[in-house]
């Protein structure tokens, strides 16, 4: 499942760096499957996995951002966001990336999950039961420390109220604009938590957006929930949304919940 996963977020970065600096990446080409905006760049992208699941002929369905679900026949799904990110690209600010998750039907049975940031080239990669990695190196999320803690917020125009209770119950925030690399940077130990409460159901987070770093995050010794501090699973629909806690010690959730 690595080889292949990593084989098309390769092409994915391939073709995104080899667009003309005068490419207009954030021209907007109307609403995509979910609902949101789609960029340029999100369907180049989508594209270019499309193209990759074609010329490899592989047994998936796809469940993409832009495109919607696409029914192949098989017995699995790959759950894909083209670009998370997309207002992180269009600005140049170098952190968005390519998301790609395989299961069946929901969060809780994705069998292998891979998040290329397409700046820096970083791969993570997670298959269940077997740990989570960075660049094939181990990683695994740190213990808290109220003394030194650091939160990533969703702190959009859309953010609940109760999202600046939550900044400042650590010595740092930051709000960086891409889900699945501020999971993973959860996963890998760098910060102690991602938090996202958004007020409009309909801007809360997709399972595009996390599939693949739930499961990064899990196996890396982390945990995912809901705002009632519930296990979160996701159904690969993309009318799904959820408000989340996502965080590397369990100690997290008592302090923000």
């Amino acid at each position: 499942m690595r080889e292949i996963l990593e084989k098309i977020a390769q092409r994915v970065s391939d073709d995104i760096k080899a667009l003309p600096d005068s490419f207009d990446l954030g021209r907007d080409l109307g609403p995509g499957a979910d609902g949101t905006p789609t960029c340029v760049i999100d369907k180049v992208a989508e594209d270019v996995i499309l193209g990759c699941v074609k010329e490899l002929d592989l047994p998936y369905n796809v469940l993409s951002e832009e495109a919607g679900f696409i029914d192949r026949a098989g017995d699995m799904t790959l759950v894909v966001d083209p670009i998370d990110g997309t207002h992180n690209a269009v600005l140049g600010i170098p952190f968005y990336s390519v998301s790609l998750a395989l299961g069946k039907g929901s969060m809780k049975d994705v069998r292998a999950g891979l998040i290329r940031n397409l700046v820096s080239g970083e791969v993570f990669f997670a298959e269940k039961g077997r740990g989570a990695f960075r660049n094939r190196k181990r990683i695994k999320v740190r213990e808290f420390d109220p003394a030194r803690s650091t939160f990533l917020v969703y702190m959009g125009m859309y953010s609940h109220p109760d999202t600046m209770k939550v900044a400042r119950g650590s010595t740092k925030t930051r709000s960086l604009g891409c889900a699945s690399l501020e999971m993973c940077m959860v996963a890998e130990g760098r910060v102690d938590a991602y938090y996202m409460n958004c007020e409009v159901h309909e801007k809360s987070i997709r399972v595009v957006d996390i599939a693949a770093s739930a499961l990064v995050l899990r196996e890396a010794g982390g945990e995912i929930v809901d705002l009632g501090g519930k296990y979160l699973d996701m159904p690969f629909d993309l009318r799904s949304r959820s408000n989340f806690l996502a965080m590397g010690d369990a100690c997290v959730k008592e302090v923000v919940l």
